[in-house]
């Protein structure tokens, strides 16, 4: 009889940190889709740590960086996308 080893079960639902992940990745996309510029490189040093290979790959470096506040938004029962359209269009207009 061979016993199964926990490192080679794969979980049926996803951790919570995957679950966050995956949330703040379609928030960026979200905010991607609202700016019209997923393919650009101009927000890079703006938003993201100078790095990242495309607007889209900033925006998620930026909206990971506000994890926590996005999850007070929703606490709050706020739109976390709204606030962060707002505080995106705040800083990108000065």
């Amino acid at each position: 009889m061979k016993l199964i080893k926990r490192d080679n079960v794969t979980p049926l639902y996803p951790s919570m940190e995957a679950r966050e992940h995956k949330y703040l990745k379609h928030l960026a996309s979200a905010m991607s889709h609202y700016l019209e510029t997923p393919h650009g490189t101009e927000l890079v040093c703006i938003l993201g740590s100078g790095y990242e290979k495309d607007n889209r790959h900033a925006l998620e470096t930026w909206v990971a960086y506000h994890r926590n506040e996005v999850f007070e938004k929703r606490l709050e029962g706020r739109s976390p996308l709204d606030y962060l359209i707002e505080k995106l269009e705040s800083l990108l207009a000065n």
